[in-house]
This record gives C-alpha cells, sequence and structure tokens, in this order.
C-alpha cells in the first residue's frame, strides 16, 4: 500500500466555535453588558489540527460523521475552506454535532476571563458526536483505504478510532493520539496503539503510567511554563516555555504546538520516532513552543492565518491554553 508524505488523517473532536467578546458600557459596573460573536468558526482540537496542518501545506484528511444543521455544514464548510480534503466527512440526520460558546469577559477586578459553553444544534446543553463504529464502520473504512497516510492523528479514545489506529498502525502509519484525560482502559489501549502521545499537566498530572510503555514519545506541556518530554525509556527532558508579553486568546495553542511538531517532522523526511535521537525531539518541540506562543497572541485559535489581533482588556492575566 502506498504512503503518502506529509499526508494526514485525522478524527475526534470537532466543533463549532462561537467566539464572543463581552463588552461593558457602564464600566466599572459589571452590567448591563453586552455580547458581541466576533467569530464562528470550525475548532475542537481534531478541527483546529487538521486545519493548521492544511494551512501548512499538508494533505489532511478529516473523518467526522456530523449533523446535517447549519452548524454542523458550516464545520464542513470550515474545513474545506481552510484547506482539507472531506471526502471522509458526512453531514447526515445520524451526525453529531457540537456547539462551543466561548465567552471573554472580566471578573470583578477588571481582569479577563473566559467562560466557555457546549452544547448542539436546537439549543440542547449536551454535545452531540458520532465516531465510526467499530462494529462495522471503522473496519469498513481501514478496508476500503488505499493510500496510507504518513500520520493518523486522534483526540477521543471511542472505540472505532483504536480500532482505526491499530490498523494505520500496523500498515506503517505513525499514530499521534491526544488523550484529555488518562484515567481507564480505553485510554491506555488507544496509547499502546499509539507512537506520539501528548497532554496537559492540567488534564493529565500524573504521568507514571508513561514508565509502562517504552517504545513511544510522550509529551506533556506545562502552559506557559514549558514542555517535558520522554522518548522511549529515557528520562523526562523539561524545556522552558517561550514567553510572549501579548496574550490576547490561549485557546488553541497547543493545537498549534501539535501542527508544528508533526510538521517539523515532515520537513526532516521521517515519521518513524527511532528515526531521530532524544535530542533532536527537543530541538522540533522547541520550535513548536515558538509557534504556539506566537499563536496566543492573536483572538481565535487559528487568528494567525488573517492576523486577527484583539484588543482584549488585561487578557495577560488568561489562563494559558494547555
Amino acid at each position: 500500500m502506498k504512503t503518502m508524505e506529509k499526508t494526514i488523517i485525522g478524527t475526534g473532536i470537532f466543533n463549532l466555535d462561537i467566539i464572543v467578546v463581552r463588552e461593558y458600557p457602564q464600566w466599572p459596573a459589571m452590567r448591563p453588558f453586552e455580547d458581541k460573536v466576533v467569530l464562528e468558526e470550525v475548532g475542537g482540537t481534531c478541527g483546529n489540527v487538521m486545519s493548521i496542518l492544511a494551512w501548512m501545506g499538508w494533505n489532511v484528511r478529516p473523518i467526522a460523521c456530523l449533523d446535517d444543521s447549519p452548524e454542523g455544514l458550516k464545520i464542513t464548510e470550515d474545513l474545506k475552506r481552510y484547506g482539507c480534503d472531506c471526502q471522509y466527512v458526512t453531514n447526515t440526520p445520524a451526525g453529531g454535532t457540537t456547539i462551543l460558546r466561548c465567552t471573554h469577559k472580566k471578573d470583578k477586578e477588571g481582569n479577563h476571563t473566559m467562560s466557555v459553553r457546549a452544547g448542539s444544534p436546537g439549543g440542547s446543553r449536551f454535545p452531540k458526536r458520532h465516531f465510526l463504529r467499530a462494529r462495522d464502520e471503522a473496519q469498513i473504512f481501514l478496508d476500503q483505504l488505499i493510500e496510507m497516510p504518513s500520520v493518523f492523528f486522534f483526540d477521543d479514545p471511542a472505540a472505532g478510532n483504536r480500532l482505526i489506529a491499530k490498523g494505520m498502525r500496523a500498515r506503517g502509519a505513525l499514530v499521534y493520539f491526544e488523550p484529555s484525560k488518562v484515567s481507564g482502559n480505553a485510554e491506555l489501549d488507544a496509547i499502546k496503539a499509539s507512537d506520539i502521545i501528548k497532554f496537559s499537566d492540567e488534564n493529565v498530572p500524573d504521568v507514571s503510567f508513561a514508565d509502562d510503555f517504552r517504545d513511544k514519545v510522550f509529551i506533556q506541556t506545562m502552559g506557559a511554563r514549558g514542555v517535558r518530554y520522554k522518548y522511549k525509556s529515557s528520562p523526562w527532558v523539561f524545556i522552558e516555555g517561550k514567553r510572549n508579553d501579548n496574550v490576547v486568546d490561549t485557546e488553541g495553542a497547543g493545537d498549534w504546538f501539535t501542527a508544528a511538531f508533526l510538521n517539523k517532522l515532515g520537513e526532516r523526511g521521517s515519521f518513524s520516532i527511532g528515526g531521530y535521537i532524544s535530542v533532536e525531539y527537543g530541538d522540533m518541540m522547541r520550535e513548536a513552543q515558538e509557534m504556539a506562543s506566537r499563536s496566543v497572541g492573536y483572538l481565535g485559535s487559528k487568528g494567525m492565518f488573517s492576523g486577527a489581533s484583539s484588543s482584549l482588556p488585561t487578557a495577560a492575566s488568561s489562563k494559558p491554553s494547555r
């Protein structure tokens, strides 16, 4: 089976992000306020990574089972607009679409903060997602796949995603897993099926499980402090963070790190984790950190695409993205 260079297939979390800026016309009074929607676009970890890599010139093929609501169709339209090949994206009544409303606002002291509320089309307050089923859809996808990607990315350990990851890895693709937690057998099984695993210290503070795997690269992001990584059986190595004094919006910084790191692997020409020594991984992660640091100077997870900067008040006090 032919492997396509700098090609990625990815599945997992695709949201429609609604970015809201709350204004206070009688500040310092907290009320009345006015919420202004400034941006609506595809988001979510997988949605961002796919969009950024397409912007970087990769051949990107997301797998997404979305509904046929205006919001679901908007996600598909955005993926295409950013350059993704959407042959594996569907919009049907049986699909699922999640809406994430991110509101930039002030606390009582005037510092910038942000609230996040998830829901789905029709006013539901519950996220709605659909992944390829392990019992049939995921295996059919693998059986019908003609060209192997360089990388398979996933961020949700659903059974179908794990089945695809195992099949991709067996056929030579680099498998990159980005869990939001590591707390059960599903996550551990997904880690076993992966080559590179990235998570935040906020979501996954206990990294003792990494000692049970000696054939992988683990990456733990630590917000503004930096990142540390573990290469196979070597000890953890810490890399200090790259400071940005003009923080506007930290959402998506971790996704920029992931995309930039994968892009560096592509530029160096090898997607085998054994193709590099530990110090080379450190060099690539420093460059990825620099890209992530630049990204927080723009509004929206993909603000660097268009230079969409904003003067959100005292945004530098906001919580770092992981």
